[in-house]
């Protein structure tokens, strides 16, 4: 049985913090912008300057958003839940790529077994 290379389960590792922060971020705009932050909080308005870059391509969604006050932010919504359908594919895709896979040697096909065949007596 042979094992993946430690980088690429690193990279796996990284790959499921990096989508973990980024869903962490997003949500928190989400509630933040549900329970009306002020923008002008140096807090808020950090995190708001991080994830605009994201969230602004998708705004299009919700033509009719208000710039401030209490809103439920849909194209937030959408790019969480992209964030993590993208995140969990890649994931998928890596970790079946980083684990040990069938050793060749041991895999017989089924057209190359004996078959036994009973005849009567």
């Amino acid at each position: 049985m042979t094992f993946a290379p430690l980088n690429k389960l690193l990279a796996v590792n990284w790959l499921v913090w990096f989508t973990g922060v980024l869903e962490a971020l997003l949500l928190a705009r989400l509630v933040a912008r549900a329970l009306a932050a002020r923008p002008d909080n140096p807090a808020f308005a950090w995190l708001y300057g991080i994830t605009d870059p994201l969230v602004t391509p998708f705004l299009a969604l919700q033509p009719d958003l208000p710039p401030f006050g209490a809103a439920l932010e849909w194209p937030t919504l959408a790019v969480a839940l992209l964030a993590l359908l993208g995140g969990f594919a890649l994931w998928h895709w890596r970790a079946r790529r980083a684990t040990p896979g069938r050793d060749p040697a041991s895999y017989t096909p089924v057209s190359s077994r004996r078959q036994g065949r009973c005849t009567p007596d």
